[in-house]
């Protein structure tokens, strides 16, 4: 059959995948549940599947957050507002005239691959198309600890979060200590009558700047050329710096920097420090109207907000597609199915710094092997690559983040890729069985 895609979203993943094919002259058709673009950055978002919140703004700074194809422009904001990426994604949507080929308020409820294509439903109709693209990203699932017991106060995943105003006047207990939770434990302390939040270990926390410099500053091109095991130390310092003292009783980092995914927060080192906010120890159990903590004490709450993560699940795809989940992803260079070549992931990704640029390489390589540009080497080569990234996360990164990467060296491999392809079009790109960065 003729080249079609469906691509599943249309936010920053979906709109990356969709100008990439556009580009090349690719058909297309983007589904997206919600009544507009922007995913997350949609204020609020009436897909259903959003996390995004009311005060939420960008942990990356402008100059990095964007598409190379397109500037940002001027904005009021060094670190956007959500209000501003959205106004960024629009203008991203109309100025490569992708709007036409999305079908709003469209929720794709399955995939099928049958006779070498694949069978899309949404909206009630069923129609063909050669490759899938899945661009929901894998932040529309909240993640629950099991914890023993019954609660009788308030309980809330940060993905429900929009505003603080459920909290006022509450004794909240967040659980966990990574960037919505450390962001959002901040905005809850201006109402609530008390917040602690419950670590379970430490994490490496700084603010957006070291003074006037946004920290994502550093992490330039140039830098990324050293081997991870040499940037790590310069960067802990740097850190460190930002951050100022650790507050007493927030627990020190037992990792690299990097090694997990990185908190980032203006304001909640300072209000640690202030006694605004508490630290404590994990939470075991709920008693009620308290909660037992890993160090055998309680803590009178009467609200939780789980900042607990999200599981990784394709639910409208088969599950002979081996989709990837929050510690295996069998994707080759972090996009495509090992077990349905003509299947591909934009967005599936964990680093330390901004994705949009991530999410753009990934779509340009990605449209390069749909529109037969760059060949796929053979499955056990792919296999062998993935392998060999695998053995990669292991040695460098926790284990269960099955798709967290060393961003720009990654999104180096990938841009090299597709430059190879431009120049030799229809080849395999050299070290195709090599690790990805």
């Amino acid at each position: 059959m003729d080249t079609r895609v469906a691509i599943v979203g249309a936010g920053g993943a979906g709109l990356a995948a969709a100008q990439a094919l556009a580009v090349r002259g690719v058909g297309f058709v983007v589904f997206e549940a919600g009544s507009g673009v922007g995913g997350n950055w949609r204020y609020p978002n009436d897909s259903g599947f959003s996390s995004g919140y009311q005060s939420l703004r960008a942990n990356t700074s402008k100059h990095h957050t964007r598409y190379r194809a397109l500037p940002i422009g001027r904005t009021k904001s060094l670190f956007l507002h959500h209000s501003e990426m959205l106004a960024y994604l629009e203008r991203f949507t109309d100025h490569f005239g992708l709007r036409d080929s999305i079908r709003f308020n469209t929720r794709v409820t399955a995939a099928r691959r049958t006779d070498g294509a694949w069978s899309v439903t949404a909206g009630g109709r069923t129609e063909t198309f050669s490759h899938v693209v899945v661009a929901t990203g894998f932040n529309s699932m909240p993640r629950y600890p099991a914890l023993p017991g019954q609660f009788d106060g308030l309980q809330m995943h940060t993905h429900e979060y929009r505003v603080p105003d459920p909290f006022a006047q509450r004794d909240v207990v967040v659980i966990g200590i990574g960037c919505s939770g450390a962001e959002l434990a901040c905005e809850i302390s201006r109402v609530a009558r008390s917040v602690a939040v419950a670590a379970r270990s430490g994490s490496w926390i700084s603010p957006r700047r070291w003074g006037p410099i946004p920290i994502d500053w550093f992490d330039t091109r140039l830098a990324s050329l050293l081997p991870i095991e040499l940037r790590r130390p310069p960067f802990s310092l740097i850190f460190r710096l930002a951050g100022g003292p650790r507050p007493r009783g927030l627990p020190a980092p037992d990792h690299p920097i990097g090694y997990k995914p990185l908190t980032i927060s203006d304001d909640f080192l300072r209000l640690v420090r202030s006694g605004k906010i508490e630290v404590c120890a994990p939470v075991t159990a709920l008693r009620r109207d308290r909660v037992l903590l890993a160090d055998g004490s309680e803590r009178a709450a009467d609200a939780l907000l789980y900042a607990t993560g999200y599981e990784t699940r394709f639910d409208f795809l088969p599950p002979d597609a081996d989709a990837p989940s929050n510690e295996r992803a069998p994707l080759y260079r972090g996009v495509v199915s090992l077990a349905v070549p003509d299947l591909f992931f934009i967005g599936v990704v964990f680093a330390a710094g901004a994705i949009l640029p991530l999410m753009e390489a990934q779509a340009n390589w990605c449209a390069d092997v749909i529109c037969g540009r760059l060949a796929l080497p053979s499955a056990d080569t792919m296999r062998q690559s993935v392998e060999r990234d695998a053995a990669v996360r292991m040695r460098y990164f926790d284990k269960r983040f099955g798709f967290i990467w060393d961003r720009l060296p990654y999104c180096r491999t990938l841009e090299r890729e597709s430059a190879a392809a431009s120049r030799k079009p229809g080849a395999v790109a050299p070290g195709a069985a090599g690790s990805t960065t």
